[in-house]
């Protein structure tokens, strides 16, 4: 992840899991695919991440990367029992060029948690993030508009914008410039593209949805 910001809250009204799914909160992340049809999500962890796919006995896969099929309506728990996560998610395709990315960097012992999604290799479909501020207040990240017009979406990097307001070194072929980005500057934009979760005792509950 390369940006880090301090937060302003977006609230809403909106739930943070789908209705009558009963969250273990110990587990912390859940995978929900809201769309009609079924999908594979694909998870690919970062060198530091304390799980890895040998952890999660439904992910196929070995060390830094692996799948695993989500029906219809269903989700998935991404236990964590309380273990340093960091890792990206994108459903139908790998994480990689042309992918909607979910980004997460959970229960990190040295910096709090950060939460995005990102369009910085390219769009294949809409995903949010969805999690509790301070005050058990709803805050959702994304879904994206589609590939373009994302500027004023919160919590999400738009296309190939790798440092929120400027194409600096976007990947997979994407252009440089600023068109489409952020306004303001790298750590101050005026719509914030990585939350970063206060330090509270209570660990909420992230679900990251595909829609």
């Amino acid at each position: 992840m390369r940006f880090k910001a301090l937060a302003i809250l977006l609230l809403c009204s909106c739930p943070i899991a789908p209705p009558a799914q009963k969250l273990d909160v110990t587990a912390r992340v859940f995978a929900h695919n809201a769309r009609g049809t079924a999908t594979t999500v694909h998870v690919a962890f970062g060198s530091d991440s304390a799980i890895t796919a040998d952890d999660w006995s439904f992910c196929s896969g070995s060390g830094l990367v692996c799948s695993f099929p989500l029906a219809a309506g269903k989700s998935q728990t991404l236990d964590t029992s309380g273990k340093y996560l960091n890792a990206t998610l994108a459903f139908d395709m790998p994480v990689g060029c042309g992918a909607t990315k979910a980004e997460l960097n959970i229960n990190n012992p040295s910096w709090a948690d950060t939460l995005d999604v990102s369009l910085v290799d390219g769009y294949n479909n809409k995903i949010s993030i969805d999690t509790e501020d301070a005050n058990s207040k709803a805050v959702t990240l994304g879904p994206p508009l589609g590939q373009f017009g994302n500027e004023k979406v919160y919590g999400l990097f738009p296309n190939g914008c790798d440092i929120c307001v400027e194409r600096l070194d976007p990947p997979c072929g994407i252009p440089k410039g600023k068109t489409g980005c952020k306004t303001g500057t790298q750590d101050n934009p005026d719509v914030i593209c990585q939350y970063q979760a206060p330090v509270v005792p209570a660990k909420p509950p992230i679900v990251v949805t595909l829609h």
